[in-house]
């Protein structure tokens, strides 16, 4: 059994796992991005994933439908707590801004900081995220303690949902999980 035994632990591996370039620690854009990343892992890598791991969906994220789609404040808390550790650091990106990327992460900051003058941000620039070194040779001994099908069912995933366009990838979501988006803000320029 691997030492995997929790969502950090599923954070980190995304963001280790080669993508595209086949590399690893290629940078992920967007918390938006990584939300639904994880959201769809959830829905349809877990249960593929899990065998031989102690991670189930009660240790997983928690998601809840939110104005633009599946959210867990869960996933932020633990960037924040991996940048903190200098496990993870976010950089700003030439990456186009789309409003929907804006706009949660506006609503989150109103949301768990009301009163913050954090709340006032005129504007929002996107962020990518990648492991630092400490966090890359940390993620990089849960991956080597992986099988190969879960090695290859990480990649598969990765690849897919980092590298298409985020409104393609929203556009998923929102066709196949109806049911998360019943407060969204958005739904009918994400469906149109």
């Amino acid at each position: 059994m691997t030492d995997i035994n929790n969502r950090k632990d599923i954070l980190l591996l995304l963001l280790y796992t080669p993508g595209r370039a086949d590399q690893p620690n290629e940078p992920i854009v967007g918390r938006t991005r990584l939300v639904k990343m994880l959201f769809l892992f959830k829905k349809e890598a877990l249960p593929h994933f899990r065998k031989g791991t102690d991670i189930n969906e009660n240790n997983f994220y928690e998601f809840f439908p939110w104005d633009f789609g599946p959210f867990s404040n869960q996933v932020y808390d633990d960037l924040e707590f991996f940048e903190l550790r200098d496990f993870i650091r976010r950089s700003g990106t030439k990456e186009e801004t789309l409003p929907e990327s804006a706009a949660e992460w506006q609503m989150w900051l109103s949301a768990t900081n009301p009163d913050s003058a954090m709340t006032q941000l005129s504007e929002y620039e996107e962020e990518q995220f990648q492991l630092t070194e400490t966090g890359e040779s940390f993620a990089k001994s849960l991956y080597l303690a992986l099988d190969s099908s879960q090695k290859n069912l990480l990649r598969a995933f990765r690849t897919q949902t980092a590298s298409v366009p985020l409104r393609a990838l929203l556009r998923y979501v929102y066709e196949n999980y109806p049911e998360q988006t019943t407060r969204s803000q958005i739904r009918e320029q994400v469906i149109a």
